[in-house]
């Protein structure tokens, strides 16, 4: 079986120089060019003479090995590809007022894509600010209710305890004075009333008109006196006022004390507990960041959408009066300054590719420079199943004729080899042994399997095997088997 190698993935990159003839020189060349013709003519007629008469076996063209430089390298196609990719998502919920681009328009950065219904925004704005301050409102009411309930429930707890002290010194005060007037009444009854029967007694057993029985009768109308006015003294009036004087002085502690019970009650059920105050302090918590994320997402409406780069729109799902949810998928931005080729190479020639490999990029029949840019580390399977490996060219440089998604030819370099020993591709072959040449030693075909290294689209580097003086038979020949006699011609 006859293999070409490099057929149809190389490029020649083959180094050689062009020689331009003047003009004064024609003539002479034509005459050369003349003379070898029928030198050529007779060696082919007189070889193929030969041949018919059956002396020199079958005709084959042959050459010797060459030393020279040869670039090996693969020839594909890929797709025009911005190498920074953006999809756009709806930074906040909204409505979009205007949109401003297509699928397709180029753009610059900082250029505005689509904008925000502004008037909408303000409103939750406003309503998310009116909230917090409807919130902080309550909740530093409720601190200062707390703070009057507890100063309240302080003060009655400070009075309970004072008025407790105070009614009962008042109802100990009361009852002495209660009991001292009775023990003074009573005292001053039994005091006269004794004095008054002495005298009496005493006035009986005196004679009437005696200066002692005067002196007797006259203390005994004074005694008599007293007792008469012993019950409305001043004594008794003052000692009853202040009795009575004590008894309204409880009775008003009473009632006050009653009082700060009932305020005691009401501000021990009205003082904030620790639920209560987390629960404020939630509430306005709350309110804090619903507020500071309104006013950052009416920021970010404010701003609009605005494309980051230079680049192609190459979708726009967005719709102009339409509503948005945060994260709502809007537009999709390519680069165009950063662009790249992306295209799948063959699993042979992805052993080829390594990373910053140098390529000609064709798009539009221009010519670009290029590099190996990425490489997949895994395959996909493609049409017959046959595993594919992703690649990507960076394009080293760029213009504005260059339209995304257009097919660009491709020409990348791989490996080079300086001072090879080269062979045309034609004459090489395989089958299942491995590579070999057709080797023609003093008339006869000999087979000489060779180890080769790169190709390029007309030479191939052989590394073993042969050497520059063998005659290397070019070319297929039916039924060319070794040890059959050929004559060589040059």
């Amino acid at each position: 079986m006859k293999r070409r190698r490099g057929a149809g993935n190389t490029l020649p990159q083959e180094d050689g120089q062009g020689t331009g003839m003047k003009r004064g020189r024609r003539k002479r060349g034509k005459m050369y060019i003349l003379i070898a013709v029928v030198i050529v003519s007779f060696v082919v007629l007189r070889l193929a003479g030969l041949a018919a008469a059956g002396d020199g076996g079958t005709v084959v063209t042959a050459v010797c090995a060459e030393r020279g430089d040869i670039q090996e390298s693969i020839r594909t196609s890929g797709t025009v590809l911005g190498e920074e990719v953006k999809v756009i998502y709806a930074p906040v919920d909204g409505t979009l007022a205007e949109v401003y681009v297509t699928a397709g328009d180029a753009v610059k950065a900082g250029d505005r894509l689509a904008c925000y219904d502004m008037e909408k925004m303000e409103k939750r704005l406003r309503q998310s600010l009116l909230q917090l301050e409807k919130s902080e409102a309550g909740y530093h009411g409720a601190l200062v209710d707390n703070s009057q309930n507890q100063a309240k429930l302080n003060e009655a707890n400070v009075n309970l305890g004072v008025l407790d002290q105070q009614i009962a010194d008042n109802k100990a005060y009361l009852k002495q004075l209660q009991g001292g007037l009775k023990t003074s009444q009573r005292q001053t009854q039994n005091d006269l009333a004794a004095a008054s029967y002495e005298l009496t007694r005493k006035l009986q057993e005196l004679t009437p008109g005696t200066e002692e029985y005067g002196q007797v009768n006259s203390e005994l109308s004074r005694i008599s006196y007293l007792q008469s006015v012993a019950s409305s003294s001043d004594y008794v009036a003052r000692m009853e006022q202040e009795i009575a004087d004590v008894q309204e002085r409880i009775a008003g502690y009473e009632t006050y004390k009653a009082q700060m019970e009932s305020q005691k009650t009401a501000s021990e059920s009205a003082v904030m507990d620790t639920y209560d105050r987390t629960q404020y302090d939630a509430d306005k918590e709350l309110a804090v960041m619903t507020y500071t994320e309104a006013e950052a997402e009416y920021d970010l409406a404010k701003q609009g959408i605005v494309a980051g780069f230079d680049g192609v729109v190459t979708e726009c799902e967005a719709v102009a009066g339409g509503p948005v949810m945060e994260g709502t998928r809007l537009l999709t931005l390519e680069s165009s300054g950063n662009l790249k080729i992306s295209f799948q190479a063959s699993q042979y020639d992805a052993l080829k590719l390594a990373l910053g490999q140098k390529a000609d990029v064709e798009i539009a029949g221009k010519v670009y420079p290029g590099e190996v840019s990425k490489i997949d580390r895994m395959a996909v399977k493609g049409e017959a199943n046959t595993p594919l490996v992703g690649v990507e060219i960076h394009l080293l440089e760029t213009d504005d004729t260059i339209i995304l998604g257009l097919e660009a030819k491709l020409t990348i370099y791989t490996s080079r080899a300086e001072g090879a020993l080269l062979v045309p591709v034609e004459a090489v072959n395989a089958d299942r042994d491995g590579d070999f040449l057709y080797v023609a030693e003093d008339g006869i075909v000999t087979r000489r399997p060779v180890i080769c290294g790169i190709s390029s689209d007309t030479y191939t580097e052989v590394l073993e095997g042969i050497t520059e003086e063998d005659q290397i038979i070019l070319g297929s020949y039916t039924g060319l088997t070794e040890g059959m006699s050929v004559t060589v011609v040059p």
